[in-house]
Formats: C-alpha cells, structure tokens, sequence
C-alpha cells in the first residue's frame, strides 16, 4: 500500500493535515478577540448573578456617555460622573467596577481631552 503513495503526494498531505491543524489552533486561542470584535461589551455571567437586576452594560455605557459632552473641567466631569453611578453604587462586584472605569478612563481621554488618575475614579464610586 505505501508503495503506492509517491513523495509529493505524502508531502501534500502532510502539508494540508499540518495546515488544517494550526488553522483550528489559532482559531480557538483567538476565539475571544473575535467575538470581541462583533459584539458590544456585557455584563459577564458572574456580574449578572451578583444582583445586577440584569442591567446590559451598554444601556450603563450609553447613559454615561452623555455625561462626556461639554466638559473641559475635571471637577465638574468627576461631578457629572459621581451623579450618573449613584444608581450603580449597590453594585458590589469589582469586574464591573473595572469594565466601567475603564470605560470612564477611555472617554474622558478622547472626547474631554481629560486624564483621571485612579484616585479620581476611587472618588466616582464614593
């Protein structure tokens, strides 16, 4: 049977095995920058079972975003910002802490022009 199997026919196969292989492997280590790429951030499971009342996090995203408008001052930004998570604050889990900081820290940056620092954000959640 293997006398039957020529070089270059072995070699195809090994080739096309071998590719088909690594192909899979990078899709399945980088299965979760896809599914980044394609869906707004949520709330993870965890988050929702610690008594979110199931809030999606881009409704929380898009009623901070408002917050951003016309400020050039970061007092008055870290004001506006306290008001809005006060309805946040009975959220105790600190991965939803951290996805809305790190929204806060990115929009302030692009559309304020501001930089807080993590004391400012310690601030927000008092």
């Amino acid at each position: 049977m293997l006398q039957n199997i020529s070089w270059s026919q072995y070699w195809w196969v090994i080739i096309l095995t071998s590719s088909i292989y690594y192909l899979l492997v990078w899709i399945i280590i980088y299965k979760a920058k896809f599914s980044l790429l394609r869906f707004k951030p949520r709330i993870s499971d965890t988050v929702l079972n610690s008594g979110t009342d199931r809030e999606d996090i881009s409704i929380i995203f898009g009623d901070l975003e408002g917050t951003f408008a016309n400020k050039r001052n970061k007092s008055e930004l870290i004001l506006a910002l306290q008001k809005k998570i006060q309805s946040y604050q009975e959220i105790e889990d600190p991965g939803f802490r951290d996805s809305i900081n790190r929204f806060i820290l990115s929009e302030s940056q692009s559309k304020c022009s501001i930089r807080l620092e993590e004391d400012d954000l310690r601030t927000l959640w008092k």
